[in-house]
């Protein structure tokens, strides 16, 4: 089985992201793709071909990515986050995939992927009639979040990021027969996960409300639980169970967005605006706390990330 791997490292930097679009066009589905700085912009992307389904890994720095519905491409697509963090938007729901995780999209539904770092995931694309044929009911799950580090939906996790990680390296010799594990893995993997509709989208409701109030009020030092309980209308343990159901918590969620905020400034603006104003902007009360979780989430101080630009050359995105 052949790893076909296109990258825009010899594409003129104006040529980029039109060369990217295509790419996604053609082998995953038609996308709209926005990016921060055409000029910094760095994608690749490998792909395999199973004997009944498609393996795809895209790798990018920082974007925001949409379709229009109403396309069918005749696939499903389940996207399993192996690098990075997304926030994704799509069959109404708003969900964060952490390392691990997996969503399942449905390009002819709208939906909408961002992401403020350099991200790598796995894409399966599944034809309809593969997926009608031996999971009818798969497409009851379009939307739904799949944490990949508890249960059965961790032993399909865990499967494809290694069998990828061997098919990257050249053992791709067995490649014909993942086919045969796939499906079973990925049929136990959402065998347990069946909210009941109506809870379900009134909990995914309730999400987008309370990450849309983050992404308004970042910046606020007082921002906590209790006030975003407050602002929404539910109670601070709601709150809290909604970030659990994302394998996280409130407080490390706007951490985490507050870090990302201050990296895209680093990125974006010159040394006349100072570390310390850029931390004191996105809400940290202490410029000591902010440089060491700056160094926690990305692996190098402000100031050394800021000299680099804030782009990690792909090479580093590489199991």
């Amino acid at each position: 089985m052949m790893l076909q791997a296109m990258d825009t490292s010899s594409v003129a930097a104006r040529d980029r992201l039109p060369f990217w679009t295509e790419l996604a066009d053609k082998f995953i589905a038609p996308l709209t793709i926005e990016v921060p700085d055409d000029s910094q912009f760095e994608a690749r992307m490998y792909r395999a071909a199973l004997r009944d389904c498609e393996i795809i890994s895209p790798c990018s720095s920082p974007a925001r990515i949409y379709n229009r519905a109403g396309l069918d491409v005749g696939a499903l697509n389940l996207q399993l986050q192996h690098i990075g963090t997304s926030i994704n938007q799509t069959g109404g729901r708003t969900s964060i995939l952490n390392e691990g995780d997996f969503l399942l999209f449905d390009p002819s539904q709208a939906l909408e992927l961002t992401f403020a770092e350099p991200t790598q995931t796995i894409v399966l694309r599944l034809p309809v009639a593969y997926v009608e044929a031996r999971m009818p009911r798969l497409r009851q799950m379009v939307g739904v979040p799949v944490r990949g580090d508890t249960g059965a939906s961790a032993l399909f996790s865990r499967f494809l990021r290694q069998a990828w990680t061997q098919l990257e390296s050249g053992e791709n010799d067995w490649g014909d027969a993942m086919s045969d594990v796939i499906w079973p893995l990925l049929d136990l993997a959402y065998s347990a996960i069946r909210p009941a509709a109506q809870d379900a989208n009134r909990r995914d409701l309730r999400r987008r409300a309370v990450l849309e109030l983050i992404e308004a009020h970042l910046c606020d030092t007082s921002l906590d639980t209790q006030r975003i309980a407050d602002r929404v209308g539910v109670s601070a343990r709601y709150v809290q169970l909604l970030f659990a159901e994302l394998a996280t918590t409130p407080s490390a969620y706007i951490q985490r967005r507050r870090l990302e905020r201050a990296a895209s400034r680093l990125d974006k603006e010159g040394s006349d605006v100072t570390i310390t104003e850029i931390a004191f902007d996105v809400g940290f009360n202490d410029l000591s706390s902010f440089c060491r979780s700056f160094r926690r989430r990305f692996g190098m101080s402000p100031s050394d990330y800021r000299a680099a630009r804030g782009k990690p050359a792909l090479g580093e995105l590489a199991l």
